[in-house]
């Protein structure tokens, strides 16, 4: 009796320890989930910078770091050795570049890197670039890092994006450069600068020691690699992608266990130490317990409750893992086993699960595209082809119990079960919800304009690209629509960078309620934006443009009131205008700029007269360059005449150009250029001096007229610009009061501070200043006695319709009254017939200028007109009838 009882526990016992075998055997698939062969024995040298806590030199002076460790685990697999060889960054990459380093931790895959060095395929690294700050120091967006200093590693990728982002928002941005970042912030926390721009690794590091915090500011998204030679090491690289894609996919393996060491991004939950120990405890109480049926049943007893305890652990170490372990037949397509961590991760029990069809978890794409990867693997495991050691790894999203969706990554593996024989699909679930969420916000800085929302100049080459080749496939027509703000620069100068931002957002919303389901709108920069219309043609992009404008027309809301702006829109039309991006982009833009010359807030087609022009003013801005030393630029004067009694009083002096092809060159076609390049400065400069050397030599000349000259806002904003008018009249002997500075009504109102710490000092030397064109820029008369103007030139945009336009006529009258009210004298310019001279003398304006006494004249023609004038005979000639 006693012997049967024996036999049958004998038996329970080993049945219990099969499922124990069993259970050790999946968590040894768990722990070698993801294997590879070793490289052949080698011998690396490996070039490594003090970048912590990726790489680093160490107090022994040893290389350390998450890289570095990382790269060392995986030579411990492959049999290599390794020669570490400190430099620094630039000079590690020349020595790589030249073979005499074999490889390179912590290097980014630039097009001009992937030149010089070869990459490996999985990223051992994401990275991107972040701005951090003392806490006292508020910076909650880009706009923040105006007027502060901002320490940059010197020459580095960062410096360049940074510089690159605060250049499009016009940013005064003070750079510090520094060798290393530890550097720069070194620099913050002793107050040399306001902050810092580091890689995320190093910055969330190092912040707590150096007393700062992170800011909202990130950008330049990133993927470090091992980088080699060009042409060698392919063995190599192949080896390194092999661990990281094994590795990344196990969160018990030196990748992840490396990684959370360093305090790299959390998420895996650590596998407790006790596993590997418990494991090896279960095997030894399984063989134990084999061998404890040949025992008395006092050993058997205490075998069995042994086991029971094994077992219990098993359930925990399998049930308390955050990542959802679970089996599949691949046959059946059902689960066979599924962790309790799946109701954290789905909503859903185990039980569940295992009772729904694998559709039930997946989306409908993802949901086949898995059963036909499964039927792919089981064909080739009846085959004989399947390589069963190869571990595949999916991001998908699966379903919640609440409808919601989780993305997550799935590690699968087929493996074989010891006691049935079968094949069945092991697999690992881990939330990725945080990293995707971190990858899309990375995408959205690189893609995506952040005061908008609207995509960037890079999303819009995509786009366009993609709906390029639709229309080309469907032979469908194209606009390309470039919209540019009027007068946008002076809302930033007059309210600030911030109204302007929100004006900017503003339009962005009216741009994207006009669209229609396809149209596509981006921010290309500053105040310029791009519209894609899809089927659209000329007259549809037409209407769309002109419902645009109308739209942009209305009042926008400002702290101080209300504002109306303008728009210049230019047309390309596919395939007409072009049939690449390139092409239809630039022709849209020269296309706008031919509707700002046009007058602004108009529509204009792209024509090839307007590519003719762009080429034009291409070859103006060459031969300009050369036109100063060449001697073709030269000045006339055109006399003013005082309307009370007929005396030349003075003559504006006017810039021409004579060039040796092309003849005379219109100041409308050429002056526009010089300040769009900067060299009205220069040419500025010589007009002044030769105009005021003309005045000194008029000084024998009746009534000793004086000299007016236009002044640009470049020159009037230019260091030291009063000293050197004040000392050029100074060695020239002229009198302050002969040298009249017309600035346009524009410049006085957009720069109204920097124009008047410029000119204050001038007009209290006894300079004249006037305002040219008054009436046609910026409507404000808050400037006028603020800056000390002493007379308003009137525009011959009125002048020419007197006698047409009693609305014109009525403007004229209201800016002479104002000018009396003020205390200024008035000019009229472009006075061409008697009727308009006679008009204005009875308004009461005091000089003219036109072709009706005189046109511009040469220096010594004026001279000669100024001695044989006879003032009060021209004055009973010309405006003895006048009349009001």
């Amino acid at each position: 009796m006693a012997g049967t009882w024996a036999v049958r526990a004998r038996q329970r016992l080993v049945q219990r320890a099969r499922r124990a075998g069993r259970a050790c055997v999946r968590l040894g698939w768990l722990a070698w989930l993801l294997t590879a062969a070793p490289l052949h024995a080698l011998t690396l040298r490996v070039g490594y910078y003090d970048n912590p806590p990726k790489v680093m030199r160490a107090s022994d002076g040893s290389a350390s770091g998450s890289l570095v460790e990382l790269l060392q685990a995986i030579a411990a697999e492959e049999g290599w050795s390794l020669q570490f060889v400190a430099c620094e960054w630039e000079r590690c990459l020349q020595q790589l570049q030249a073979g005499a380093l074999d490889l390179m931790p912590d290097v980014a895959a630039t097009p001009e890197r992937q030149a010089r060095f070869d990459f490996h395929q999985q990223p051992a690294l994401l990275s991107w670039s972040q701005i951090y700050s003392r806490p006292s120091v508020r910076v909650a967006t880009l706009l923040d890092l105006d007027g502060r200093r901002v320490a940059v590693l010197q020459g580095s990728v960062q410096q360049q994006v940074l510089q690159s982002m605060v250049e499009g928002f016009d940013l005064r941005t003070e750079w510090v450069p520094v060798a290393s970042f530890a550097a720069a912030f070194e620099a913050v926390a002793q107050g040399r600068a306001d902050a810092a721009a580091t890689n995320v690794h190093f910055g969330d590091y190092h912040m707590r020691a150096y007393g700062l915090v992170s800011t909202p500011i990130v950008f330049n998204p990133a993927r470090l690699y091992y980088a080699v030679p060009k042409g060698r090491h392919t063995d190599v690289l192949r080896a390194i992608d092999r661990h990281l894609q094994r590795w990344s996919a196990d969160p018990a393996s030196p990748y992840h266990q490396i990684m959370r060491r360093w305090a790299m991004p959390q998420g895996v939950v650590r596998w407790p130490a006790w596993v590997l120990p418990a494991v090896g405890g279960l095997l030894a109480a399984a063989l134990a317990l084999g061998l404890a049926t040949l025992w008395l049943r006092r050993q058997v007893r205490a075998a069995t409750a042994e086991l029971r305890r094994s077992e219990r652990r098993y359930r925990q170490i399998t049930e308390s893992v955050a990542d959802v372990i679970w089996t599949l037949d691949p046959r059946t397509q059902r689960f066979t086993y599924v962790s309790p961590a799946v109701q954290r991760l789905r909503g859903y029990t185990p039980e569940e699960v295992m009772a729904q069809p694998l559709d039930a978890v997946l989306l409908p794409d993802d949901a086949r595209r898995v059963r036909e990867r499964l039927v792919e693997r089981l064909a080739a495991l009846d085959a004989g082809t399947l390589d069963t050691g190869v571990v595949e790894v999916l991001e998908l999203p699966q379903r919640r119990k609440d409808g919601s969706l989780v993305w997550t990554e799935v590690v699968t593996r087929l493996v074989r079960d010891p006691d049935s024989g079968r094949w069945e699909v092991l697999g690992v679930t881990r939330d990725i919800s945080e990293r995707r969420a971190a990858q899309q916000r990375i995408e959205q800085l690189a893609r995506y304009d952040q005061l908008t929302g609207l995509p960037n100049r890079t999303q819009l080459y995509t786009v366009l690209q993609r709906l390029l080749e639709e229309a080309r496939a469907d032979a469908k027509p194209l606009a390309v629509l470039v919209l540019d703000l009027d007068h946008f620069k002076a809302v930033n100068e007059s309210q600030g960078l911030s109204v302007g931002d929100a004006v900017l957002a503003e339009v962005a919303r009216r741009l994207t309620q006009q669209l229609r389901v396809g149209d596509v709108a981006a921010r290309t920069g500053g105040d310029e934006f791009v519209v894609v219309l899809p089927g659209a043609d000329a007259a549809q992009a037409a209407q769309w443009a002109r419902t645009m404008l109308s739209v942009l027309g209305q009042p926008h809301r400002l702290p101080d009131g209300e504002l109306a702006l303008g728009g210049s829109v230019g047309v390309a039309l596919f395939p007409d205008d072009g049939q690449e991006v390139d092409a239809l982009l630039r022709r849209a833009d020269a296309a706008m700029h031919e509707a700002k010359a046009a007058g602004r807030n108009t529509v204009r087609f792209y024509a090839a007269a307007q590519q003719q022009r762009a080429e034009r003013l291409l070859r103006l801005s060459t031969a300009l360059g050369m036109a100063l030393t060449r001697g073709e630029l030269y000045l006339q004067y055109q006399p003013q005449v005082d309307l009370r009694d007929g005396r030349i009083v003075g003559a504006e002096a006017l810039l021409r150009w004579r060039h040796p092809e092309w003849g005379e060159v219109s100041p409308a076609e050429f002056i526009p250029v010089a300040e769009d390049t900067g060299r009205i400065v220069e040419i500025g400069d010589w007009v002044l001096r030769e105009a005021l050397a003309a005045a000194r030599r008029w000084s024998d000349l009746p009534d000793a007229p004086y000299v007016a000259v236009n002044v640009s806002v470049l020159q009037v904003r230019q260091p030291g610009f009063a000293e050197r008018l004040q000392a050029l009249v100074q060695s020239l002997a002229l009198p302050p009061q002969r040298v009249e500075l017309e600035v346009t009504e524009s410049v006085a109102a957009g720069h109204a501070d920097a124009v008047r710490r410029t000119l204050q000092p001038l007009v209290q030397a006894g300079f004249p200043i006037a305002i040219d064109d008054f009436g046609t820029g910026y409507s404000s008369l808050a400037y006028l006695r603020r800056l000390g103007f002493r007379r308003l030139k009137i525009d011959r945009a009125f002048v020419q319709d007197i006698g047409r336009d009693a609305d014109d006529e009525a403007i004229i009258r209201a800016i002479v009254q104002l000018a009396r009210t003020l205390g200024l004298g008035t000019v009229a310019e472009g006075v061409e017939t008697v009727q308009q001279a006679q008009f204005l003398a009875a308004v009461g304006c005091d000089v003219m200028q036109g072709w009706l006494f005189s046109a511009a004249l040469a220096e010594a023609d004026f001279a000669e007109l100024c001695r044989h004038h006879d003032a009060t005979g021209w004055r009973q000639r010309w405006l003895a009838g006048q009349a009001g």
